[in-house]
């Protein structure tokens, strides 16, 4: 199993925003080729959020994050722009192999 981590700093007048956009997601990944869940971690202290998404495979990520509806998906991440339009979130991704479980 692929487990891919994307901690995303959210300032703090947009974490309801984007809490709301993932909770109103299109639901694209669930039905993607060796997807098996998606969790979202809320920060307890500070700002950044785990976007977590378990695959069977690293393949079946990358072939996730090279089609259109990634992209697609992802546009939405414009709605975090301060006003010089300049996007607010940060984003840094991790990946790991389970290899016990």
């Amino acid at each position: 199993m692929f487990v891919a981590i994307n901690r995303m700093g959210v300032p703090e007048g947009m974490r309801a925003t984007f809490e709301q956009h993932f909770m109103t997601r299109a639901g694209a990944v669930d039905r993607r080729q060796g997807f098996i869940k998606a969790e979202v971690l809320r920060p307890k202290s500070g700002s950044d959020y785990l976007v977590m998404t378990h695959w069977q495979s690293e393949a079946d990520f990358n072939a996730w994050v090279g089609s259109p509806e990634f992209h697609e998906g992802h546009r939405r991440m414009a709605d975090f722009k301060d006003s010089d339009g300049k996007v607010t979130l940060t984003s840094s991704m991790e990946t790991y192999d389970v290899f016990a479980g």
